[in-house]
């Protein structure tokens, strides 16, 4: 009896992306009226040619975007309104309160994380969208459990 490899089906195993298997409807898309300033505005001509060339975005994945733009630009005036007033206020009894502005620049990092995330645009859920983690040196051995 002879020790023969194991026969693997042809096209078994599952498949990693590349960015070849992805292409976007959309070859450009002109920022909306609906961005709150210039900032979120350059944001969207940023990301959104990234997210088309990664081949990730469609037309409508564009409230998500307006949504992520506009957000990090609040959380900017936010961040100005902080450095100018400090992280604290007083209150009408002499005591100190955390500042408004402090929740707000809060509020938009979590906006941010939520659409970013859904988007593609936080390293872990890129990784995933577009078939990354594999081993450095270039080798798809797999693993013990691919045969079966």
């Amino acid at each position: 009896m002879t020790n023969a490899a194991p026969v693997r089906a042809s096209g078994g195993g599952r498949k990693r992306k590349t960015q070849a298997d992805h292409k976007s409807s959309l070859t450009r898309i002109n920022p909306p009226s609906e961005l709150i300033d210039e900032v979120a505005v350059r944001l969207w001509k940023t990301q959104s040619k990234i997210l088309i060339q990664r081949g990730t975005f469609e037309l409508e994945d564009a409230p998500l975007l307006i949504a992520y733009c506009n957000s990090f630009a609040y959380m900017l005036q936010a961040e100005a309104k902080i450095a100018a007033r400090g992280m604290v206020e007083p209150t009408a009894d002499g005591s100190v309160k955390k500042s408004p502005y402090v929740n707000v620049r809060n509020d938009c990092i979590a906006q941010l994380t939520r659409t970013g995330s859904l988007l593609g645009l936080d390293p872990l859920t890129r990784i995933r969208m577009l078939g990354g983690g594999s081993d450095s040196g270039g080798n798809d051995e797999g693993n013990e459990f691919d045969e079966f």
